[in-house]
């Protein structure tokens, strides 16, 4: 038995906020049997899962090992100390615990692993979009106040990195020609969806959701709903997505979006809903579960992305899983996934006029040919494809 443990700024047993999120449940959840997976984390339920104790979370048909080594918040509020400061810190606090039992470690953000700087243990990164964002001041990271000094810590530590695993081509790419006698090492993941969670249904199925989703909005059982779903941050650009559906409202007035998901840009959002007149047509349905954005997907029309950078996302993933075509801004890996014409369209991010007119096009599609190439394509995204590399790198 390999004993795997993730280190990451996760509450296992909380709401999935991101696809970094996602990517360690994924990991836990489709473990093959010769692997056993740990993570430690941060908590959001100190009742539940008390700071400083091991308890264990059901993932899919697992019992997961979740050992937090301090406190998170969601929903609005940025934390003072950066959550990946926090876990480091914890590190230290809990090392006893921390480190015991584990023959190799994970890390999906570079600063946690300072702790394991001189453990000699096999150690994985991964990377889940090109750190280069960190030169564009809009973007969300603290480092970008100092993008030197997070480059010159990760130069440090990469080298101890047995593999690093890069959810962009680009990046790997990148990777290669900074650190050319480590060339091997970098290598791209492709990220999945859990088909289990996130499937389509027949339209007497998608019918019946779409009415209940409307009554729980209070919003006509007429409505065409497009659905987003992500964090309310810069980098998601939720204020591009209202700008969208401002201008497709020009056009026609029986479409609505659903935003699933919450962050620091909740108040913004709120205040351009109301700058624009858009109350009956935005709704805001905060963090959901995996099982009920899998029904709210499979009630819903298209998918929308207006992020200004991304990875490889993992919510479009479960979008085509879904049968939605997608409409989204062309960002990190998107074009593997989303075929122009055939299972949605990519517009250039800031262009809320395009992504309208994009929007428009999958509704006038008068057939379900879109909706069949999504969950065509889907099936090149199931676990077992991604993951075995992952899997294998272990061993």
């Amino acid at each position: 038995m390999i004993k795997v443990r993730v280190i990451h700024q996760i509450d296992l047993g909380g709401a999935t906020t991101g696809g970094i999120d996602s990517v360690i449940k994924g990991i836990a959840q489709f473990a093959p049997d010769d692997v056993e997976i740990s993570v430690v984390g941060l908590t959001s339920d100190p009742q539940l899962r008390p700071v400083g104790r091991w308890t264990h979370v059901r993932l899919g048909q697992k019992d997961v090992p979740f050992f937090p080594v301090g406190v998170t918040r969601t929903g609005m509020v940025r934390s003072k100390i950066p959550l990946s400061i926090k876990v480091l810190i914890g590190t230290f606090r809990y090392w006893k615990a921390v480190s015991q039992g584990a023959d190799r470690f994970d890390f999906h953000r570079i600063e946690p692993a300072i702790r394991f700087f001189f453990d000699r243990r096999p150690k994985n990164l991964v990377v889940h979009q090109s750190m280069d964002v960190l030169y564009d001041r809009k973007s969300d990271i603290g480092w970008r106040f100092a993008p030197g000094l997070f480059f010159f810590i990760e130069s440090l530590l990469i080298k101890g990195m047995s593999a690093v695993f890069c959810v962009r081509q680009s990046a790997v790419l990148t990777y290669q020609r900074k650190f050319p006698a480590l060339a091997s090492r970098f290598r791209f993941l492709s990220t999945w969806m859990d088909p289990n969670t996130f499937f389509s249904s027949d339209v007497a199925v998608r019918d019946e959701l779409k009415l209940a989703l409307c009554k729980e909005f209070g919003l006509p059982a007429e409505s065409h709903v497009v659905v987003s779903v992500g964090r309310l941050d810069h980098q998601k650009d939720p204020l591009l997505a209202l700008d969208a559906v401002a201008a497709l409202l020009e056009v026609r007035r029986d479409v609505v979006l659903i935003w699933v998901g919450d962050g620091v840009l909740r108040v913004d959002v709120e205040a351009r809903i109301r700058e624009r007149g858009l109350a009956q047509n935005v709704m805001l349905a905060g963090l959901r579960p995996p099982a009920q954005i899998a029904r709210i997907l499979q009630a819903s029309d298209v998918y929308l992305m207006s992020s200004a950078y991304e990875g490889m996302p993992i919510s479009v993933l479960e979008a085509i899983a879904t049968g939605l075509p997608v409409v989204s801004t062309s960002v990190g890996e998107l074009k593997l996934i989303v075929k122009e014409g055939e299972n949605g369209f990519l517009v250039e991010h800031g262009d809320a006029q395009a992504l309208a007119e994009a929007v428009q096009r999958v509704l006038c599609t008068p057939d379900d040919s879109m909706r069949q190439a999504s969950k065509k394509f889907a099936k090149n995204f199931e676990p077992h494809k991604a993951l075995g590399l992952v899997f294998e790198s272990y061993r």
